[in-house]
């Protein structure tokens, strides 16, 4: 396969920019990549050119590529999604988080980052949060292992207004919130994940958010694995009733 930035004439620091989010693929660079590629049905070209073009350099996000490397590709396609589905087994969803929570979580994951990084990226995280309050807001269905509700992120004091907050989340027409309780045993998942649905792909695409590995899975094969990883999780957590009566409790007793 011949390599982009030959394919593109482009330089190799140019390619790597793009691919991090940092810069937009120009329109025009498309349908030779996708030739490349293998890509010929007319419908996945034609979404995926609706793509390309959706996203422009005035979107809030490119202001802050300074601190955020492939992030923007993943806050593109969330900002596109009519329905997210997310697990999450360490901390809460991004979506879900309270400032101050997001800001212990980026804290002690990059203790050598410099304040003003920390508040920055504390900051796209609360931002990313205002696609809920639009008037056509996305479906987000989220499983968070019980682990994660007791985890003391930030301490008592702001896992308690977390859980509050997870609570008050959880009230909107278009939120659900289950959680995976200890009880539930093994399970599927073999890590955090969000399932995006993008009317411009006309279909799902994975998102992997792990330690060992982090990035986009669309192939129709991966597609399929995790939404029945997902059905199956769904499956074994409490119902949203039960959900939200384990979230009281916990936060009562902080």
């Amino acid at each position: 396969m011949q390599k982009a930035h030959e394919l593109l004439r482009r330089s190799v620091s140019s390619i790597s920019r793009i691919e991090k989010g940092q810069v937009k693929l120009p329109e025009r660079d498309l349908p030779p990549i996708l030739d490349a590629y293998g890509i010929t049905d007319p419908t996945r070209r034609k979404a995926l050119q609706a793509l390309t073009r959706g996203p422009s350099a005035k979107d809030w996000w490119q202001s802050y590529r300074d601190v955020l490397t492939v992030y923007p590709t993943f806050i593109s396609m969330e900002n596109e999604a009519e329905k997210i589905r997310a697990f999450e087994n360490m901390f809460l969803p991004g979506l879900l988080q309270t400032p101050e929570y997001a800001r212990a979580i980026y804290r002690a994951g990059q203790p050598d980052r410099p304040d003003f990084e920390i508040k920055r990226l504390t900051a796209v995280r609360v931002r990313r949060q205002q696609i809920l309050d639009r008037a056509d807001p996305p479906d987000l269905h989220v499983i968070i292992a019980e682990g994660a509700l007791r985890q003391l992120v930030g301490g008592r004091t702001t896992m308690k207004r977390q859980l509050e907050h997870l609570l008050t989340a959880s009230s909107r027409p278009a939120v659900e919130v289950q959680v995976l309780p200890f009880s539930a045993g093994a399970h599927a998942a073999p890590g955090s994940f969000n399932l995006l649905s993008v009317p411009a792909l006309r279909g799902d695409v994975v998102h992997i958010d792990q330690s060992a590995q982090r990035g986009f899975l669309d192939d129709s094969e991966a597609v399929r694995r995790y939404n029945l990883v997902f059905d199956m999780i769904r499956a074994s957590a409490l119902p949203a009733t039960g959900s939200r009566t384990l979230i009281e409790h916990l936060s009562s007793e902080l």
